[in-house]
């Protein structure tokens, strides 16, 4: 999965710590502010197969979240 994140030039290495903590990597930062806002795309490295088929077993196994 893949989001831009867009913020404040002054908390966007706040927002990049926090993105960076919850397992995404940063991609196409903005370095530079436009209107006072910077920008990066977060990605999200969890297989969707795999996601999928353990919605599916929990499904089948009457597992709740």
């Amino acid at each position: 999965m893949r989001i831009r994140v867009t913020t404040r030039a002054d908390l966007y290495e706040q927002r990049k710590q926090q993105h960076s903590g919850r397992g995404y990597r940063i991609e196409d930062e903005r370095p530079i502010p436009v209107n006072g806002l910077r920008s990066f795309i977060a990605v999200s490295e969890i297989p969707n197969s795999d996601r999928v088929s353990d919605l599916v077993a929990e499904a089948l196994n009457g597992m709740t979240r």
